[in-house]
C-alpha cells in the first residue's frame, strides 16, 4: 500500500506558482521555436498538418515538462518524506512513457492497436507499481480482477482526454476544473500526495492555457492530451492505494471526469451500433454537434466547461457534509444519469429540429 505522509502548506504555495510560470515560459518559448525559421520548425511543418494556420502542436511539451520540474524541484526546497521520492518516480515514469507514446503518435499517426497495446502495458507497469483499484468501498472485494479494473481506469481516462481534446481550450479547461475539485476534496481529507499532483497539474495546465484560449496559438496535441490523462487518472485512483476507499473517492473521480467519461462511452457506443471500429475518428463529438447547432467555438466549450463546474460544485455536497454520504451517493448517481439523459435528448431533438 502507498503511504500518505505530510506535506506542508508552504509546498503546496510554492508548487502552484512555480508550475503556472515554467508552463507559461516554455508554452510561449515553444511557439516561438514552432514558428520560427528554423530545421526542427519545418521538420514538424512539413510531418504533423493539424489543419489551423499559424496554430503550432506539441503544447504537451510545455505541460508535463513544467510539471515534472516542480515535481522534482519542490522537494529539494522543501523536506519531505523519503518515500514521496518512490511515489513521484512512479508518477514520472508512466507519465514520461505516455508522454513518449504521444509524440509518436502526433509525429508518426500510431495505429489504435498499436497505441492501445502500449497503454495496457504502460498501466500495467503502474498496477504493480502500487497504483491500484483493489475493492468497490467495503462490498466488493475485487481479487483476480483488480488489474482489469485499474488498467480499464487508466487506459479509458487516458483516452477520453485524447478524444475530447478537439475544440482549443476545452481539454485544458476541464483538467484544471477537475484538479480545483480534487485539490479542495483531498485537502479536506488530508490525502496530501494526491493533492500536490492535483496543485501542480492545475498549475501546468493554467499556464498552457493562457496560450491555449480561443483562439489557440497552441494545441496540446496528443503529447499532452494521454499524459495529461493518465496522469489525472493516477491522481483520482492513488487515495484507493492509500486505503482511503469511502464512498466519496468512488464518487469525485467519476464527476469531475464526467464530461469526457460520457463523451467517450458515447462515442464507442455509436461506433460499434454503426458497424464501424470503436477507434475510428468522427465528427460526432458532444463539441462537434454543440457546433453543429450554430454555436460559436468559444460558446461551445464555455458550456461543456460550465456543465463540468456545475457538477463539481455538486460534487462537493458531501465532502463538506459527511454525515450526508451514506444516501448522498446512490441519490446522485440518479441524478446525474438524469441530467445527461435529459442533455442528451434536448441534443438530439435540437439536431432533428435542424435536420442535422
Amino acid at each position: 500500500m502507498i503511504a500518505n505522509h505530510p506535506i506542508s502548506g508552504p509546498t503546496f504555495l510554492t508548487a502552484y506558482p512555480m508550475a503556472l510560470l515554467l508552463s507559461a515560459g516554455i508554452t510561449y518559448a515553444t511557439i516561438r521555436l514552432l514558428k520560427g525559421d528554423n530545421r526542427l520548425a519545418e521538420v514538424i511543418r512539413k510531418q504533423v498538418d493539424i489543419g489551423k494556420p499559424g496554430v503550432v502542436s506539441f503544447g504537451g511539451v510545455a505541460v508535463m515538462i513544467s510539471f515534472f520540474i516542480t515535481l522534482w524541484v519542490v522537494p529539494l526546497i522543501f523536506d519531505l518524506h523519503p518515500d514521496h521520492r518512490t511515489l513521484f518516480a512512479g508518477m514520472t515514469i508512466g507519465g514520461a512513457l505516455m508522454f513518449c507514446l504521444g509524440i509518436y503518435d502526433d509525429l508518426v499517426v500510431a495505429r489504435p492497436w498499436t497505441k492501445l497495446i502500449a497503454q495496457v502495458v504502460i498501466a500495467l507497469g503502474l498496477y504493480y507499481f502500487g497504483f491500484r483499484i483493489e475493492r468497490i468501498g467495503d462490498w466488493w472485494e475485487l481479487g483476480a480482477l483488480s488489474p482489469v479494473v485499474t488498467v480499464l481506469w487508466i487506459v479509458g481516462i487516458s483516452n477520453s482526454l485524447n478524444l475530447i481534446d478537439g475544440k482549443d481550450g476545452l481539454a485544458g479547461g476541464l483538467i484544471f476544473l477537475s484538479c480545483l475539485t480534487l485539490t479542495l476534496v483531498y485537502l479536506e481529507r488530508k490525502i496530501f500526495s494526491a493533492s500536490f499532483f492535483s496543485v501542480i497539474l492545475s498549475g501546468s495546465v493554467f499556464g498552457f492555457l493562457l496560450f491555449n484560449y480561443p483562439p489557440a496559438k497552441i494545441i496540446l496535441g496528443d503529447t499532452g492530451s494521454l499524459p495529461l490523462g493518465l496522469i489525472i487518472s493516477l491522481v483520482t485512483l492513488l487515495p484507493l492505494a492509500q486505503g482511503f476507499t469511502d464512498e466519496i473517492y468512488y464518487l469525485i473521480p467519476v464527476v469531475t471526469l464526467l464530461v469526457p467519461i460520457t463523451d467517450t462511452v458515447w462515442a464507442f457506443v455509436r461506433r460499434v451500433r454503426k458497424g464501424v471500429s470503436p477507434f475510428r475518428r468522427d465528427a460526432e463529438h458532444f463539441h462537434h454537434r454543440l457546433e453543429h447547432l450554430g454555436l460559436s467555438p468559444t460558446r461551445t466549450i464555455f458550456i461543456l466547461l460550465g456543465l463540468a463546474f456545475y457538477f463539481d460544485l455538486w460534487s462537493l455536497i458531501p465532502v463538506f457534509h459527511i454525515n450526508l454520504i451514506p444516501k448522498f451517493t446512490p441519490i446522485f448517481f440518479i441524478f446525474i444519469l438524469v441530467h445527461l439523459i435529459f442533455l442528451i435528448a434536448w441534443l438530439r431533438r435540437k439536431e432533428r429540429d435542424l435536420n442535422l
